[in-house]
């Protein structure tokens, strides 16, 4: 059983082998504060207060640069980000299959702090035009700051998640994806839901996706 994602069924194998894979990584951690370092697998790491990377430097830059502006510039960040992420990950494990480099993704999501992963049904990973993924990201780190401070957004808050999964996928399949947040926890929806899709289509993916639903 699936302790780090939630797939459908018939992903449930291959998602098996990336939670032992990418758990194998993460238990070779070394830490050694007496000279500022964490490894993991050989892999220079940093730890970062949540609410130090989200609320304080977007609040600073919404005050420099304005909302527009930082949270393009923030939801780009997070998808350079997982891209170098996602090619680093294939290069390390010797992953070449789409479906596989994708599966290593939201167990290290988990691994990471960033939230858990749950892929619904509906869901057509392909390397093509009809590419689709509907998630949600139960935990988010975004979300879980806004209730924590007593705040409530009046629209979707979690661009990192966004950004950085969006990237992952962009690099598994070799093509340039975005998604966007329907569905938000911190304005007082059920699930922070999310769907991508290649980026010149995800508009009317995601309308059509609501509109289905």
């Amino acid at each position: 059983m699936l302790k780090t994602v939630k797939v459908p069924p018939q992903f449930e194998q291959i998602f098996a082998k990336a939670e032992k894979t990418v758990g194998d990584f993460f238990s070779k951690i070394e830490m050694k504060p007496s000279q500022g370092l964490i490894h993991i697998a050989g892999d220079r790491y940093i730890l970062m207060r949540g609410e130090s990377i989200f609320s304080t430097l977007r609040d600073s830059m919404v005050s420099q640069f304005g909302e527009a502006v930082t949270d393009s510039f923030l939801y780009d960040l997070a998808k350079t980000i997982g891209k170098s992420d996602a090619r680093r990950f294939a290069e390390k494990l010797g992953l070449t299959d789409p479906i596989a480099k994708l599966s290593a993704g939201p167990v290290h999501f988990s691994h990471s702090g960033w939230a858990l992963v749950d892929i619904l049904p509906e869901s057509a990973p392909s390397s093509d035009d009809n590419y689709l993924l509907v998630y949600n990201h139960p935990n988010t780190f975004e979300s879980e700051l806004y209730i924590g401070q007593g705040k409530k957004s009046d629209k979707p808050v979690c661009l990192f998640s966004a950004g950085y999964s969006a990237g992952w996928c962009s690099y598994s399949f070799d093509l340039d994806l975005d998604a966007k947040e329907i569905m938000c926890i911190a304005k007082g929806d059920s699930d922070c839901r999310f769907v991508m899709a290649p980026s010149t289509k995800l508009d009317k993916r995601a309308a059509d996706y609501i509109k289905g639903t």
